[in-house]
């Protein structure tokens, strides 16, 4: 047994933060190029969010599921932004106490397991989460708007009057998803 597989035999033990996969050097160019892909998305969401308020009955169906998904993706990208910003002090705990036989062993900071361990990784959790679920459901209603519209040549009238349908399954199924993650106590800072 490798030294990083003893934490998989424990119940409920976090794997080590640093350097069990890859080198310091590594995981600063990995943040930084997750991280700067992350502004990306947000200028681009922003632009196209800015857009729509600018003048939203450009943006009528079934093409408006797109701003939804610019507002999803537009958080997902702060939610990166914030976690570069952040650094380890999100997704990290502090190391335990070495146990009392082994006073000198020198212990490890471990991944927060648990919601109830950091708060702001908890926030973050909640907004990856649910806005991730709710861009999947998002696509799911463009690509049914674009098939009402294309294939079955429902107006745009005709989709929009049926957009609460979209707004309850896009936005209540992730919400229900988030609170049961939450309830179970799921949620890891990986």
């Amino acid at each position: 047994m490798k030294s990083t597989d003893f934490f998989q035999t424990v119940k409920d033990c976090g794997a080590p933060c640093n350097s069990m996969f890859f080198s310091e050097n590594e995981r600063a160019v990995i943040r930084y190029w997750v991280g700067s892909w992350a502004a990306v998305c947000v200028a681009s969401c922003l632009f196209t969010v800015l857009t729509f308020l600018i003048d939203p009955s450009r943006f009528r169906y079934p093409e408006r599921p797109i701003v939804f998904l610019a507002i999803c993706y537009l958080i997902v990208g702060c939610a990166y932004v914030a976690g570069l910003g952040a650094g380890d002090s999100v997704s990290c705990r502090e190391p335990f106490a070495p146990p009392v036989r082994l006073g000198r062993l020198q212990m490890l900071s471990t991944i927060t397991q648990g919601h109830r361990q950091s708060t702001p990784c908890t926030i973050l959790f909640m907004a990856l989460y649910f806005c991730c679920m709710s861009a999947f459901a998002w696509w799911t209603c463009l690509t049914l708007a674009w098939f009402l519209a294309a294939g079955l040549k429902w107006g745009h009238e005709a989709i929009e009057a049926r957009s609460h349908i979209f707004h309850l399954v896009a936005w209540a199924v992730p919400a229900v998803q988030t609170m049961f993650v939450l309830a179970l106590g799921k949620v890891e800072g990986k």
